[in-house]
């Protein structure tokens, strides 16, 4: 996986620019609040269809103007390849986007899943930690998404039977009628909750299998990091009827709060550092080496499904660890192309002979 050029049209502050990225680590360096971090961002957005910052289109349209293109030309195994996200603002309200993969539209975002794969860390990843259930949930949707579509059409799916009843249980709540109808969504719910549930523990165990040696090696063999799916079906060995029992049972309360409680929707993933919760127990160093540690489990995840190495994106990913742990992080590249941002260049000028360096400037970038 390389990308060879980035194209940016009235994306958050670039009125337009091109980039032409090399092999190896691409730094980009420039004080804060210049766009370094919008370089990287256009990249996730096209290999996940979303954002790393914001849910909102419009929050990625430059300032006054109507729209915004963002274009990635590459290789994937030698042979070229082109993704193309170009949003256009129809009211204040609505945005109207487009998605092509080398040249042809797309009729489902899933289909943009795994054409370029990549792993983005970034200081708002330190919510998987500090955060809620719902971004633990988010990190490993988005990996298990990347490898397998058909995960990423289950979990719409489950969203809309969710969606669905919830509107059905407040009906019933207000009138008393139709409450038979709660099983029938109750059956769609454990089939496809099923599937999300086994995908996700699947690859949990993945993660903490890889995740845990990195952070031995990061943290020079002094930390044991353990990764968990945390699922909270009363009674559950993993099949779907048990899944379905569970709901049963709790029908009369959901129709009494109007809203499902139960199911992958609410799971949660524990991480632990030396056996205990690193969001209660753990250092900020300890917390950015944790992450650290679970994307390039993520990248070593995706390199071992699709025998492809993903591009690496690293934000600011250095600040904070100390000396040991900055080489132990460096030392654990191995991808065929990288982004780093930093606001100093000279850290990274004796690393090696295959860096390469972009100097950002109020939405300008000059290779130097």
């Amino acid at each position: 996986m390389l990308i060879e050029r980035i194209v940016l049209k009235d994306f958050r502050n670039y009125e337009y620019q091109e980039i032409s990225p090399n092999k190896g680590i691409n730094i980009i360096y420039g004080r804060n609040a210049q766009g370094k971090t919008n370089i990287l961002e256009s990249i996730f957005l096209c290999s996940t269809a979303r954002s790393h910052r914001t849910n909102k289109d419009a929050d990625l349209i430059r300032n006054l103007q109507q729209g915004y293109s963002v274009r990635i030309e590459g290789k994937r195994d030698e042979e070229p390849f082109s993704i193309d996200i170009n949003c256009t603002k129809i009211s204040s309200r609505q945005n109207k986007r487009v998605i092509k993969v080398n040249d042809i539209t797309l009729l489902k975002t899933g289909q943009l899943m795994g054409v370029l794969n990549s792993v983005m860390f970034s200081p708002e990843d330190l919510t998987v930690i500090k955060e809620g259930p719902s971004e633990r949930r988010r990190f490993l949707d988005i990996l298990i998404s990347q490898i397998n579509s058909s995960y990423f059409y289950s979990l719409q799916e489950y969203n809309r039977i969710i969606k669905q009843k919830n509107a059905l249980l407040k009906r019933v709540f207000e009138t008393g009628k139709n409450s038979d109808l709660i099983d029938v969504y109750n059956i769609k719910q454990a089939k496809t909750g099923t599937k999300i549930i086994k995908e996700r523990a699947a690859f949990t165990e993945q993660i903490n299998e890889k995740a845990g040696q990195n952070h031995f090696d990061i943290a020079n063999g002094t930390e044991e990091l353990d990764i968990r799916y945390a699922c909270d079906i009363p009674d559950y060995s993993g099949e779907e009827s048990d899944f379905y029992k569970a709901l049963d049972k709790i029908k009369d309360k959901e129709i009494k709060i109007q809203s499902t409680i139960l199911g992958p929707h609410r799971d949660d993933v524990d991480i632990l550092l030396n056996g205990l919760n690193i969001r209660d127990y753990g250092s900020q160093g300890q917390q950015r080496s944790a992450i650290l540690s679970l994307k390039f489990a993520e990248m070593q995840i995706i390199k071992d499904k699709t025998n492809k190495q993903p591009v690496l994106l690293l934000d600011d990913a250095l600040s904070e660890l100390d000396l040991l742990r900055k080489r132990k992080l460096l030392n654990k590249i191995e991808t065929k192309q990288t982004f780093i941002t930093c606001t100093e260049k000279r850290r990274y000028m004796t690393l090696d002979d295959k860096i390469s360096f972009f100097y950002v400037s109020k939405g300008s970038v000059k290779s130097i």
